[in-house]
């Protein structure tokens, strides 16, 4: 097996279809995309690829320079060819840099010469199911916007491929007075719905919008039933969760909530799903990483839930996660946007008909240039 002898990092800027329309939470924002790229260059060649998002953590960065020299299969442990979980000794180094093991299995699966999701366990699913999640508050855009922009955008998602659609509601956190804000969000899903038929897949992310207006967000459920969403991501803060779904059983609502996309552990899941119960977890990808995420994906599985990986303009997030709902029966789907980055390609990753299909080459399947070959 060969060791890791360099580690680069660069900053990807890419390029997104349109600005990003507002959300609950936040402004337009920019046609650009930014990603964090690193390669883990091992000494026979091979280059381990992840999304390092931990390079925008507001903390102390983690040092990954101890990896230099070490076999990338010692840091695991191993159970029939499948990885169980990371190597004791070096546990919290990875927890701390939880991202790095994208990489680091990309490695191992190469020297295996197989896909990366063999290492992760069972195959589950020949395709795996994908969501779009880039209908943002386009009707607040410019002046003269309507709700016929979000459709706009519904449509162009399912030219693409896409046949699972995420809806941005939420709109009276801080860009409309109550109750005409509720009664665009509705508007919006109901037109969406009208547009794409039925047999599109539906699901809201208000960003915690209905926090302190709980009878709203249940007035929202009530109006869009028709909708069939697939669940309603983020209504309120987890604080308010409890309450909110006493309101729903009032009204004999019954749609899936999902969350904790702000965090990345299974101790997160352990001390917080207890008081606040979300149905689907949506730890993000790309801060968690895919050993962690297995561990995620046992407690999901103890408690009847299911996984949404959070992933935000990150195409390797994507494909992370692809990897994992490749293996993981938990899994629902998989976050997908417009992002698009010039600094390494996936040709075996396609979307057709709702659902990716992953690279059949040893590891995961990102290429990208060798920095320590003259170009």
């Amino acid at each position: 097996m060969s060791r890791i002898e360099a580690i680069a990092l660069y900053e990807l800027v890419g390029r997104r279809d349109a600005v990003v329309a507002p959300n609950a939470s936040s402004g337009i924002r920019p046609a650009e995309s930014r990603e964090n790229l690193l390669l883990l260059l091992g000494d026979d060649g091979k280059i381990g690829v992840t999304n390092w998002v931990h390079a925008r953590r507001n903390r102390v960065q983690a040092d990954i320079s101890w990896l230099i020299g070490l076999d990338p299969r010692s840091l695991f442990r191993w159970d029939g060819g499948l990885v169980s979980s990371r190597a004791p000794e070096y546990e919290e180094a990875l927890a701390d840099a939880s991202a790095i093991d994208v990489a680091l299995l990309d490695l191992c699966a190469q020297a295996e010469e197989v896909p990366l999701w063999r290492l992760l366990g069972n195959r589950v699913r020949e395709a795996v199911p994908a969501c779009d999640s880039t209908l943002y508050f386009e009707d607040l855009v410019a002046a003269g916007s309507t709700p016929q922009n979000v459709v706009d955008r519904a449509m162009a998602a399912l030219n693409k491929g896409h046949r699972a659609l995420k809806i941005k509601v939420g709109r009276g956190l801080k860009w409309m007075p109550w109750p005409s804000c509720t009664e665009r969000d509705i508007e919006v899903c109901l037109a969406v719905r009208e547009a794409v038929g039925p047999d599109v897949r539906l699901m809201v992310d208000a960003n915690k919008g209905f926090t302190g207006y709980i009878e709203d967000a249940v007035d929202f459920l009530s109006e869009t039933e028709c909708c069939q969403l697939a669940f309603a991501e983020e209504l309120v803060d987890e604080r308010e969760l409890s309450a909110l779904k006493k309101a729903m059983a009032s009204r004999g609502l019954s749609v899936p909530l999902a969350g904790g996309e702000d965090s990345y552990s299974r101790e997160w899941c352990e001390q917080v799903w207890p008081k606040a119960k979300l149905d689907v977890l949506q730890m993000d990808i790309c801060y968690t990483g895919l050993v962690e995420y297995l561990s995620i994906a046992s407690f999901a599985r103890d408690n009847g839930l299911l996984l949404a990986p959070h992933n935000f303009g990150s195409q390797i997030g994507v494909y992370a996660s692809l990897q994992l709902g490749a293996v993981t029966p938990e899994y629902l789907y998989c976050e997908c946007d417009d992002s698009q980055f010039d600094g390494y390609s996936a040709p075996g990753y396609v979307l057709r008909d709702g659902h990716y299909t992953l690279p059949s080459d040893p590891g995961f399947g990102v290429i990208t240039d060798d920095p320590r070959t003259d170009h």
